[in-house]
């Protein structure tokens, strides 16, 4: 991934020029030939993201993970994760965008985004795969946001928050997710995954165990790993361990922290013990990551 590392831009809502102040949709065939085709540099937004790509290829990168770019295929990218779109043809699709205001004033709610599993703000972001049969329902509801978006006087971002919610809820429905068909399950499923994953947002640095996670849940550790891989497909350890990974990369790729320091700061008591944990699940060192990434 080609990318200048000292200057990762962070792109905010409001620094675009947008008909609203919390919600844009644009074509990507627009957008493709309104920079002539040219790849965009790796970055971040601090806002909400949906590509959908109706018709398209070349490749995705999603905070250090290559995925190949595919007709009739889903992004749901989280703020503050960084990516970058490259394409080698002009797509056909929409990029759709909102803000966490937009989706208070319309009764999104973050339970919601959370019981959809599709926005991931760390580990992996694959995308979500819709059959050709379910595609005209989703170029339906992009072009009636389009329609009410340029269309309306009054209500505008009310009727486009309808379907914005409607969009999530279809994705949700054809996800390929596994879940119960209990529904006071589901329901104890998702506040568990749900607090877990804002408690490991809050307390990766400090907490390494699934036990730590656990012993807030009042459940054992064994039960927690299971209940979330059930939900994700991957286990709550797997979900810690890509937590310190991603931000150890981040501070490696994005600023000149020494190891050591990094270390400390990931809640490591030794460097070594940092090193060799990095090593295990990367197959690298973190500085020979540093380096090799930096020459990429």
């Amino acid at each position: 991934m080609n990318m200048l590392h000292k200057d990762i831009k962070t792109y905010a809502f409001s620094e675009m020029a947008q008909q609203f102040s919390d919600f844009a949709l644009k074509r990507m065939d627009d957008i493709y030939r309104s920079t002539n085709g040219a790849p965009d540099v790796p970055h971040r937004h601090d806002y909400y993201t949906i590509i959908f790509i109706e018709k398209g290829e070349g490749t995705h990168f999603v905070d250090f993970t290559e995925y190949k770019i595919e007709d009739r295929t889903l992004y749901f990218i989280q703020p503050g994760q960084m990516h970058q779109v490259i394409f080698t043809s002009e797509p056909v699709g929409w990029v759709i965008t909102f803000t966490e205001q937009f989706l208070i004033a319309n009764s999104i709610s973050e339970k919601m985004i959370n019981d959809i599993y599709l926005f991931n703000d760390y580990g992996q972001s694959p995308p979500l795969t819709i059959n050709e049969r379910d595609l005209p329902v989703y170029k339906s509801l992009a072009e009636q946001m389009a329609h009410f978006a340029t269309s309306l006087e009054t209500y505008t971002l009310e009727a486009v928050g309808s379907l914005v919610k409607l969009f999530l809820i279809q994705s949700n429905n054809h996800c390929s997710l596994k879940k119960s068909n209990n529904p006071q399950l589901i329901e104890t499923s998702n506040h568990i995954l749900r607090t877990f994953k804002q408690s490991l947002n809050k307390k990766y640095a400090k907490s390494h165990m699934v036990s730590d996670y656990a012993d807030e849940l009042a459940v054992t550790a064994d039960y927690l790993n299971k209940t979330v891989k059930n939900l994700t497909g991957k286990s709550a350890k797997e979900h810690i361990q890509s937590k310190l990974i991603t931000e150890a990369k981040r501070s490696l790729l994005f600023s000149n922290i020494s190891n050591k320091e990094l270390s400390y700061e990931l809640g490591f008591e030794e460097s070594a013990h940092f090193n060799n944990f990095f090593k295990k699940i990367t197959g690298q060192t973190p500085s020979e990551f540093r380096v090799l990434a930096r020459q990429s």
